[in-house]
């Protein structure tokens, strides 16, 4: 990877902190930048309480008075998969990309964040897989495991890559972290990106609260003005509400 590239990808992990509290993502991320997805479907979703289903992760609501996370409670302890498709056929050329997980539902307690994951892509045809069903959805296709180039956390959180390209996640502050993970692809026609959560970190059961799931190609330099005035207004309303133990 070149310097500019390693840049951006610092640049970028840096400015995902300034989204943490801003409930309308699109709002922030530079729409040229930000790949669309559609069809969020998981293996399985908690509906204790509330319903915490998959196509809350790509709603453009990272955190609100309502619940918007996808979390797996009480089946947290066997791998669930999330998949979602790319609107369009997206091919890469060398093209660096974020994956920016967010953990930012305010109305749970601290801690619902991964733990160990694993991020793929798959190029099938997109009547093969992802029929938006929150339980027992269809998660089957050709999956190409990504290698993560960088990997950062907005709240000092380790990350350590395994033999299968899975990611583990330890210490840090594990409140409420945005993790970026980047990678640079040449693929032809990407149609879709899966998730495989293998646990979570929450302290008391294991769960995770996955409250919005973005890929963006990192920005050319002069887009940064554009992410940065959000700042001003994720500054001036940023607030959370009272924790509770989901």
């Amino acid at each position: 990877m070149n310097t500019n590239r390693l840049g951006s990808l610092i640049v970028l992990s840096v400015l995902g902190f300034v989204f943490a509290s801003q409930s309308q993502a699109a709002a922030i991320i530079n729409p040229h930048a930000s790949i669309p997805l559609q069809n969020a479907t998981a293996t399985f979703s908690q509906h204790l309480t509330a319903d915490f289903t998959p196509d809350k992760t790509i709603d453009g609501i990272i955190s609100g008075p309502d619940w918007t996370s996808w979390a797996v409670f009480p089946d947290q302890f066997n791998t669930q998969t999330i998949v979602w498709e790319t609107k369009n056929d997206l091919t890469l050329n060398h093209t660096t990309v974020n994956f920016l997980l967010f953990h930012q539902e305010l109305l749970a307690l601290p801690g619902h964040s991964l733990g160990h994951f694993r991020l793929s892509y798959t190029t099938d045809n997109r009547d093969q897989f992802a029929d938006g069903r929150a339980d027992g959805g269809d998660v089957s296709a050709n999956w190409i495991p990504i290698d993560p180039v960088l990997m950062s956390s907005s709240e000092g959180e380790i990350f350590t890559e395994q033999s299968d390209s899975s990611i583990v996640v330890s210490e840090g502050k594990n409140q409420y972290p945005i993790y970026t993970i980047g990678s640079e692809l040449t693929v032809d026609g990407i149609t879709g990106f899966r998730l495989e959560a293998i646990s979570g970190r929450q302290p008391l059961n294991g769960n995770f609260a996955l409250s919005e799931f973005m890929v963006s190609a990192v920005p050319e330099p002069e887009t940064y003005a554009m992410l940065l005035v959000g700042l001003g207004v994720v500054m001036f309303g940023a607030r959370r509400k009272k924790a509770i133990s989901i």
